[in-house]
């Protein structure tokens, strides 16, 4: 599926690997992309075998909090906003389709700026650490680093990727009771799509500080495709600067490569698309550039969204390939379709419905 980064030897299968993270880090934000597969935590094991509930049937607690007055997006910049600007840490699983796995995470906001660290707690083992705009990825396995600056990165537990009222024309919500997750009592409430070319979600927040806790994507049958929980958090930690400091520290004996990401206009990339996609609009164009063992590698990402659901186009070189590439790959919700349009290789991929991703797919055309 991913291509992008695609090299030969031990060190170079921990970049191709990153390159696989680079294609499903826009998946939708609600499922929390950059997680590894591993088993499922019996604490949430239970709410996994739930039977399905039909969307737009969740039932209204008398006793709703006083969110119930907010509309969609002001209540979703809410809960993003809590995600940025608590302190917290814990343990979370994410669910897509069959693969489960599980990770840590630790969120601080500090004086400098924010600071993240995700570790993947089954299988290759993998650190993530971001501090305000950079993200350092190591494989240990490998000793490799990858240094980013990635642009406007969003994951679990924030959400909302745009603020000019796309969500509100895209969704509808409505409010649900208290449900137990994590150990907390959280407000369930379900975003049900306004049209057939989006998938719904079912959320649970915290009533106070609304910091997500879990969150569902839901099919149009309102069965579950897409999942991710904590199954432990401590909220309002105090930050270990330490912890903060090791993390930032890059070892020694590792191999650090950095990508580099720029913001381009998409006229300037000479790529448009010919018919639009209702509620899915442009909200980034980026150029992903980095250099292996002397071979630069370039790749177009071109960032479609509805204000929650995400649809990443990717475009590079077919001649930088060095392995075939499938047409069509699926992973829980999420579907790519790649394709080779002139001299280059088309990658369209996003949680959404086929008819979505394949709409898109085929309205991007060359216009240079």
């Amino acid at each position: 599926m991913a291509g992008a980064l695609s090299l030969g030897s031990a060190r170079s299968k921990a970049i191709a690997a990153r390159g696989g993270v680079m294609l499903r880090m826009h998946r939708a934000v609600i499922i929390g992309a950059m997680v590894a597969v591993l088993p499922m935590t019996s604490a949430v094991a239970g709410a996994m075998g739930n039977p399905p509930q039909p969307q737009g049937h969740a039932q209204v607690s008398p006793q709703a909090d006083a969110s119930s007055k907010e509309g969609l997006e002001q209540w979703l910049q809410t809960v993003s906003a809590a995600a940025r600007s608590l302190n917290y840490s814990g343990v979370f699983i994410t669910q897509r389709g069959e693969e489960i796995s599980t990770s840590s995470l630790i969120h601080y906001v500090l004086p400098q700026g924010h600071f993240e660290r995700i570790e993947t707690l089954d299988g290759q083992r993998r650190i993530m650490v971001s501090f305000n705009d950079q993200v350092r990825t190591s494989w240990p396995d490998y000793r490799l680093t990858l240094i980013d600056n990635q642009v406007g990165q969003a994951s679990f537990p924030r959400l909302l990727k745009t603020t000019n009222g796309e969500v509100d024309r895209n969704y509808r919500l409505e409010r649900g009771g208290l449900e137990r997750c994590a150990g907390y009592e959280c407000r369930m409430s379900t975003l049900l799509p306004r049209d057939d070319l989006r998938w719904g979600y079912r959320l649970w927040s915290l009533p106070d500080s609304r910091l997500l806790v879990k969150a569902q994507t839901l099919d149009a049958e309102g069965h579950v495709i897409d999942q991710v929980a904590f199954t432990e958090l401590k909220i309002n930690v105090h930050p270990r600067q330490d912890l903060v400091r090791e993390s930032l520290h890059q070892p020694p004996g590792y191999t650090v490569e950095k990508m580099k990401v720029v913001p381009v206009s998409l006229s300037s990339q000479g790529w448009a698309l010919s018919s639009q996609v209702p509620g899915f609009k442009t909200v980034g164009v980026f150029r992903r550039s980095m250099s292996v063992g002397g071979k630069s590698s370039e790749v177009l990402q071109w960032l479609l969204s509805d204000g929650l659901a995400s649809v990443s186009i990717f475009v590079q070189p077919a001649a930088d390939l060095t392995e075939p590439v499938p047409s069509e790959q699926r992973i829980g919700g999420t579907l790519a379709l790649s394709r080779r349009i002139g001299e280059s290789w088309l990658t369209v991929m996003g949680a959404v419905p086929e008819r979505t991703l394949r709409r898109i797919s085929e309205a991007v055309v060359r216009v240079q």
